[in-house]
């Protein structure tokens, strides 16, 4: 199998807009301020991108493609990376959210006129006079490939994913599988997703994890896009090795303990990392089941988790462990590090990464306009 190579990073992210930032909060690891929910995101292009985003097309944006192209910004800013080498030939794996948060902007609009979510939910017809054709383009589930694409000049072929929580992993695993193949020599992985949508909100909502009282929960909905060049061809100047990615099949909501057990002593055989990047996202139940059988199979491992700087992204949030881990001065280039995810009712799954060298801090993608 040929190896596969990190050549670059980008986010943007709730509370992270850039790997400058990244950088600052991995240093002075700042408290998340309390998740603004039932409120729309209202996402803005950063300066840079505004300047080079067709009027037409910023149009038809919307929250997640927007993200999308101000994490293509911060890829595009790292000193490294001066342009995608052969554009032409590189499909695009996305692991993204679909349509349930496109119409967010008009339910926050009705949840300030009625109250609560609950008096929305009884009176979605008002929606319908609220609404406008254009919509129709903001809505399709293709809307954030097509942007990405358009930006990069890719045109070879875009690959949707949809996995929950695993989304952005099952499209890393899609892609890395190619290119050890042989049958792509570089690709670009997206991962973008949002905790702060009305339908994610409304379930967990009546799951009881929003509740701040609730001692068997600490989630922190937010939305965060992150983007990976990957080589199969050159790794002198990469960032990582990805070494290999392996997910589980598992219809549990929450992964229960034998899950994350099964999983993780197949990786005990094939590797014994240095760090352990965990999943866990704030639900306590889950928290334990995970962080246990880690420390049982890897005692000597460094346990790390950024959901801290994050929040909960949902689908990004397994790129966005990657570019933070890449990022930590804490971890050693040379490191083998583990990566942790998990999908509500589709299974859990890892990445195994060999760290070469810290992210590169460059210069802002600017304030948004």
């Amino acid at each position: 199998m040929k190896p596969v190579y990190i050549r670059a990073t980008g986010l943007y992210a709730e509370h992270c807009v850039d790997q400058q930032q990244l950088a600052q909060h991995l240093a002075t690891r700042p408290a998340l301020p309390a998740p603004a929910l039932y409120q729309a995101a209202n996402v803005r292009l950063v300066k840079s991108e505004l300047a080079v985003i067709a009027r037409e097309d910023r149009s038809i944006l919307n929250d997640l493609a927007t993200g999308i192209l101000n994490a293509t910004s911060d890829l595009l800013s790292q000193a490294a990376v001066r342009g995608l080498d052969a554009p032409e030939d590189m499909p695009l794996y996305a692991g993204t959210d679909g349509v349930a948060e496109y119409s967010f902007t008009a339910l926050s609009q009705l949840i300030e006129k009625l109250g609560t979510p609950q008096a929305t939910l009884q009176n979605l017809g008002q929606l319908s006079g609220m609404t406008n054709p254009i919509n129709m383009m903001r809505f399709l589930s293709t809307n954030p490939v097509y942007h990405l694409s358009k930006r990069l000049a890719l045109r070879g072929g875009g690959y949707p994913i949809r996995g929950m929580s695993l989304s952005g992993l099952y499209a890393l695993e899609d892609a890395v599988a190619e290119l050890q193949a042989g049958r792509s020599q570089q690709a670009l992985v997206c991962a973008a997703g949002s905790m702060r949508n009305f339908d994610s909100l409304v379930v967990f909502g009546k799951l009881g994890l929003l509740d701040p009282e609730n001692p068997a929960a600490n989630l922190h909905p937010s939305y965060g896009t992150a983007l990976l060049w990957l080589d199969s061809t050159r790794g002198d100047d990469a960032l990582a090795e990805l070494q290999w990615v392996q997910s589980c099949y598992s219809p549990e909501p929450f992964p229960q303990r034998h899950d994350w057990l099964q999983l993780l002593e197949q990786a005990a055989k094939r590797v014994t990392p240095d760090v352990v990047v965990s999943y866990c996202n704030g639900v306590k139940a889950n928290d334990e089941n995970e962080t246990s059988v880690i420390q049982a199979l890897f005692p000597a491992a460094q346990i790390c988790n950024y959901k801290s700087l994050f929040g909960y992204t949902s689908k990004a949030n397994n790129l966005l462990d990657i570019v933070a881990m890449l990022a930590d001065p804490s971890i050693k280039p040379g490191s083998t590090v583990l990566v942790n995810g998990a999908g509500f009712g589709v299974g859990i799954g890892y990445v195994v990464v060999k760290k070469l060298r810290h992210s590169p801090v460059h210069s802002t993608t600017g304030d948004a306009a």
